[in-house]
């Protein structure tokens, strides 16, 4: 009985992937690595007639990979890159971009990612028979014909962007309460040439306990902190350019830390082909000034200390998957004894047809908490994770599996009971 459910399920799927390329609608897989806003399926299924979209990209004629960038106004731009899989379609590519602006609805979103996925899967289906029953609308605009083009809106910005956020949460029972709030300002331009942000931010933590000998425990601690950088596009290849960053950070023991670095990158790809690959090696030297709360652990109240950090980012989004991992490497020049190591990242990878894998985690070696308090912690503070403490090490992970089967075909919208 297992060999025949094995050999149905073997046969059933060779069978959908040997389906030849006729007059019913396209086989389409669509591709959202990530999250991707904008990426509905169901909408799409209902608004292209002449595809039917597939769970596994092995069933498809056509393969889209969307990959989805912030851009320098605060909004989306997605790239649509089409591949075509099957018969004559085998081989043929294509590549489109659009965007949304900042602020934009759900509906906007995916209405922005529907016509280039319309466009791009016409090219295709009229290689196929589809073609004869395709056909072409056009939208005129409002301008009368002959009128002259309108010059491009002057922008009284200057391309600067600025956002403002606040977030409060509060949640409480008869014998504990607790109090976030958080909030940030950020002003950002950017152009092809040139990059600059500044980021303000600033957060408060508050927990209280009512223990049983009457007594209350309350855990509490505050940050702040401006971020600053400043890159300048060097070639297809080379950026440089440098940080800033002020902080203050009652959990770490700074009652004040500057961090100042120039730095360069080197990109392996042209930047221009961001959106599926890069593997991008950074540099940084520069100094850190603090001055601490308590006395440290090495009994300084301040000090200024130069360093340096290399850096190796890699990001892939293609057919098999995504990849995206990264190591740091950091030290202290006049203490080459204090550093930090860490590596991490996620990678997702479609070991056979159905099934996924997906993989996230850091782990970090650390070697220079400078900024350790003296005084030793008590219990209370450990347990609400209010302080630093020491550690030679730090670690995070994650590990998923997802694997899907039966029809390929069926790809009905229905919406009935939240469904």
């Amino acid at each position: 009985m297992r060999r025949f459910l094995v050999a149905s399920f073997l046969l059933f799927g060779a069978s959908a992937m040997a389906q030849p390329l006729g007059e019913g609608p396209l086989p389409t897989a669509v591709d959202c690595p990530g999250y991707v806003p904008g990426c509905d399926q169901d909408f799409f299924q209902t608004e292209i007639a002449f595809a039917r979209f597939v769970r596994d990209q092995a069933d498809a004629a056509v393969y889209v990979l969307v990959v989805r960038e912030s851009t320098g106004g605060g909004g989306d731009r997605y790239t649509l890159f089409f591949e075509g899989r099957r018969g004559r379609l085998a081989g043929r590519r294509d590549t489109l971009v659009t965007s949304s602006p900042p602020g934009a609805s759900d509906d906007d979103q995916r209405r922005a990612l529907l016509g280039r996925l319309r466009i791009g899967l016409v090219g295709f289906a009229a290689e196929t028979a589809l073609g004869d029953r395709l056909t072409i609308g056009y939208t005129a605009p409002a301008a009368a014909a002959g009128e002259p083009a309108e010059e491009p809106e002057a922008d009284p910005w200057n391309s600067w962007v600025f956002n403002i956020n606040g977030n409060g949460y509060f949640s409480g029972q008869s014998q504990s309460n607790s109090l976030s709030l958080y909030g940030s300002v950020s002003a950002r331009r950017v152009t092809e040439a040139l990059k600059v942000s500044i980021s303000p931010r600033a957060s408060y933590n508050r927990s209280a306990f009512d223990l049983t000998d009457g007594e209350t425990f309350v855990s509490d601690n505050a940050s702040m902190g401006l971020n600053t950088a400043i890159v300048k596009s060097i070639s297809a290849h080379w950026s440089a350019g440098g940080r800033v960053d002020l902080s203050r950070a009652t959990y770490s023991n700074y009652d004040a830390r500057l961090r100042a670095a120039p730095g360069v990158e080197y990109n392996v790809f042209p930047y221009a082909e961001s959106t599926r690959r890069q593997i991008r090696v950074s540099y940084e030297a520069g100094v850190v000034a603090s001055a601490y709360q308590d006395t440290t652990i090495f009994l300084k109240t301040e000090e200024v200390l130069p360093f340096h950090e290399l850096g190796v980012a890699t990001e892939f989004a293609q057919p098999w998957g995504s990849l995206d991992v990264y190591t740091e490497a950091s030290q202290y020049l006049s203490q080459p004894d204090k550093y930090n190591l860490s590596i991490g990242g996620g990678v997702e990878v479609r070991v056979l047809r159905g099934l996924s894998l997906r993989l996230n985690g850091r782990y970090g070696y650390v070697q220079d908490q400078l900024n350790l308090r003296a005084a030793r912690a008590d219990d209370g503070q450990i347990l609400t994770n209010q302080q630093e403490l020491a550690t030679s090490f730090q670690y995070f992970g994650s590990v998923g599996l997802s694997y899907s089967f039966g029809s390929i075909f069926n790809q009905v919208v229905n919406a009935r009971f939240g469904g």
